[in-house]
């Protein structure tokens, strides 16, 4: 995927978020979510929030290996994107510079933070079935703006999905299709089964003329 496609996704996320009403959560609904309090919300959206945290760390280690090929550091939005998710993530693939002179960074190990992430991802889809009430988390989607930002959050990160894992395919010379277009799970297989070392590794220095 072409980086500057993403900006599409990211016009709609924003459009999606912002338009349609808002019936706001009580004052304390952040601590609700954070808790996990099915006391006081359902379990799909409460997992969505919880998830929205899973992602981003899932990204990282292929953000990571974009410090020496794009301009300005993605540290930054990965960073951030903890916080605000892919609409900031989004922008910056799209505009950042390809570095004219990209040299491979090691990779970080993943596939210890890969499986945790998984069993973490598992656990909170089983809370949110048994939990969950879908026409409830329906009816916060249409009426609650902050569940709504987290819905399209969601898909938004999954597009990013795409445009990283494809990046990352072509350091380590494999084809990873389907894995890429399965939203997070196929994200987090990945992360399992990457390899430590890139293929293609920077060419060694040129040895100066005695």
């Amino acid at each position: 995927m072409t980086r500057k496609f993403l900006l599409i996704p990211w016009a709609a996320a924003i459009a999606i978020a912002l338009l349609g009403p808002n019936e706001p959560f009580s004052s304390r609904f952040l601590l609700d979510f954070i808790t996990y309090n099915t006391d006081a919300y359902e379990g799909y959206s409460l997992s969505l929030f919880s998830i929205l945290g899973v992602y981003p760390l899932a990204l990282f280690p292929l953000l990571w290996s974009e410090v020496n090929q794009l301009r300005p550091n993605p540290l930054l939005p990965a960073a951030t994107g903890f916080v605000v998710g892919g609409f900031i993530i989004a922008p910056y693939l799209a505009f950042a510079r390809q570095s004219p002179y990209p040299t491979p960074i090691k990779p970080l190990p993943t596939r210890l933070l890969g499986v945790l992430l998984l069993l973490v991802t598992i656990g909170l889809f089983i809370a949110a079935s048994t939990t969950g009430n879908v026409a409830e988390y329906w009816s916060y989607v249409e009426q609650n703006q902050f569940v709504r930002t987290m819905t399209v959050d969601f898909f938004l990160l999954a597009f990013i999905q795409i445009t990283l894992m494809n990046r990352d395919a072509k350091r380590y010379k494999m084809s990873l299709w389907p894995l890429p277009y399965i939203p997070l799970f196929g994200l987090l297989f990945w992360l399992i089964i990457r390899h430590k070392q890139p293929f293609n590794v920077a060419p060694p220095s040129r040895q100066k003329m005695k």
